[in-house]
């Protein structure tokens, strides 16, 4: 059987022992513009690993906590990388599944097919690892990748919104309002844990920095914060005896904090937005705070309270058929 670049002379597998510097500056030339503060610290990453002197197993050590690129594929033209592809595996339920990550094309070499090339290459990789799901993100604003991603096969799961709010332009809570918050209780986490689960389920958790459990009442939790220096303030809005929400403002090592809610189904946006307003005031007066939240519901609630959107991002996965698949290729990426 011909190997991987004998069918495609361009296309090979990433080597992380050279590619690394390249992949970098192909995300600096494709995402630049789009990219926040977390994202210009990964790249940060991928460099310095790619300068590190270590030995591969140690360097295999640096990059699997890091995140930085491992598995993957490169296009190569005359010994310039203009197209590369992330493969992440993960497991989920005792089943692989695999998310498609940084694709991207050189602008020079763009409208060639090379994006759709390397996912194909990508989605036949799974199969033959025995991957049950592909996974992958596009942003909203993107409807050609989406377009070429549904005629690969890719079905649309969910629309997240991340919201930021800079350390700026404060709001302070409405006066005569009858919602009234406290620090959270123990009582009220039964019903935080069921509404966190709902808005961030196991499909959409998987890839964010979410972990349930931590925020779970305790001492052992109360005692791992304190050690790490990372605590988590959390906020029960109320009507009278009423639990209508909660918020939980996770501080991080970088200059991002997290704001995770617990709403139920039918919000109610005066507890949404004074739960908003609270962990501004509350929080870092020098820090962002980023929220995570389903597209569409009470964005004005959240542009009132001082957060403005800050991307959408379409997530898309396809079941892997351990048989052969069949792909469209009328069209080029």
């Amino acid at each position: 059987m011909p190997s991987l670049q004998e069918k495609n002379p361009h296309l090979r597998p990433l080597d992380p022992r050279k590619d690394l510097t390249g992949v970098a500056d192909l995300i600096d030339i494709c995402f630049d513009f789009h990219m926040d503060e977390d994202g210009r610290e990964y790249v940060r990453q991928i460099r310095q690993v790619a300068q590190s002197q270590n030995s591969l197993l140690g360097m295999s050590q640096n990059l699997g906590s890091g995140g930085v690129p491992m598995q993957g594929f490169v296009w190569e033209v005359d010994g310039k990388l203009v197209g590369n592809l992330t493969i992440i595996p993960f497991l989920r339920s005792g089943r692989w599944h695999f998310l498609i990550a940084n694709v991207a094309t050189n602008p020079s070499y763009r409208r060639q097919g090379i994006a759709r090339k390397l996912t194909q290459t990508a989605l036949k990789h799974i199969r033959e690892h025995n991957g049950s799901m592909a996974w992958l993100q596009v942003r909203e604003d993107n409807p050609g990748a989406y377009e070429l991603y549904s005629s690969l096969g890719f079905k649309e799961v969910a629309r997240r919104t991340t919201y930021r709010a800079l350390p700026r332009n404060y709001k302070s809570l409405p006066a005569g309002s009858s919602i009234y918050l406290t620090r959270r209780h123990s009582k009220d986490w039964p019903i935080q844990k069921a509404w966190l689960q709902a808005i961030y389920p196991p499909e959409i958790a998987w890839h964010l920095p979410f972990q349930i459990k931590d925020f779970e009442p305790g001492f052992w939790n109360s005692l791992r914060q304190f050690i790490e220096d990372e605590p988590i303030r959390q906020w029960s809005a109320r009507r009278g005896e009423r639990l209508l929400g909660v918020a939980s403002l996770e501080t991080n090592l970088g200059n991002t904090d997290n704001l995770w809610l617990a709403l139920p189904q039918d919000i109610e946006e005066d507890a949404l937005f004074a739960l908003l307003t609270t962990a501004r005031l509350e929080g870092s007066s020098v820090r962002t705070i980023s929220v995570n939240f389903p597209t569409g519901v009470a964005e004005r609630c959240f542009q009132s309270a001082g957060y403005e959107k800050h991307l959408t991002l379409i997530w898309m996965n396809q079941s892997i058929d351990q048989g052969q698949s069949s792909f469209r290729t009328d069209k080029t990426a």
